[in-house]
């Protein structure tokens, strides 16, 4: 790839900066003088290595980017692709040069991470996973899925399938509801409520399951 000359470089410099040494540069650019570098004059350097990247995604650095505006894109500080990329001058970034951006983990009770790959839409998600359109902006009210990014991170919700409730009506579960909070914000017992949901354990009451409650229960 080429590099172009600026006020202040050195070969040596250079070399730091790639990854390389001083006789790889001189054996690529066989006509510089390397003690003096002309600014503007473009050589020839060796394309960075991708650094390690085992809980992140690789992005590719385009015209126009910069640190912070990578940074903001993908919801992520500029320490944090600082340091996952140890050898990056951020005053300096190159147009191909390859990125480790790092993955945030988020909040998805009762549902599933899924990572974006370039060919996902909404309609793609929802059809893949059997999930409404309003269920996933539901969990992922920062997500904007017009422009979906590709290593961005995105909540299923777990799937609630249409239950029978004969006698009473539904609900579905809250984030914070436990067996005993929906038992006593709807004034009935906790008995009560696990005999309309025989398939369910007191643990099982989590964010995003579809439980029967009595007809009485004032939802």
């Amino acid at each position: 790839m080429s590099y172009t000359i600026r006020a202040g470089d050195t070969l040596y410099g250079i070399a730091l900066k790639y990854n390389t040494n001083v006789q790889t540069l001189l054996f690529l650019n066989p006509t510089i003088n390397p003690f003096f570098l002309v600014v503007g004059d473009a050589i020839c350097v060796p394309r960075r290595r991708r650094p390690p990247c085992p809980n992140g995604f690789y992005y590719t650095v385009q015209s126009g980017d910069t640190l912070y505006s990578i940074a903001r894109r993908y919801n992520v500080s500029v320490r944090e692709i600082q340091n996952a990329n140890p050898s990056l001058d951020p005053f300096n970034l190159i147009v191909g040069d390859v990125l480790c951006i790092p993955r945030r983990q988020i909040s998805c009770p009762g549902g599933r991470v899924h990572t974006v790959n370039e060919r996902d839409t909404l309609l793609t998600l929802a059809t893949t996973y059997n999930v409404s359109f309003n269920a996933l902006s539901e969990a992922n009210p920062d997500v904007d899925f017009d422009n979906l990014r590709v290593g961005q991170q995105i909540c299923i919700p777990p799937f609630t399938p249409s239950i029978s409730c004969p006698g009473g009506r539904t609900y579905i579960i809250r984030r914070g509801d436990t067996l005993s909070s929906i038992a006593e914000n709807f004034v009935v017992s906790a008995t009560e409520i696990l005999k309309l949901n025989p398939t369910l354990a007191p643990g099982e009451f989590v964010e995003g399951i579809l439980i029967c409650l009595p007809e009485e229960a004032p939802v």
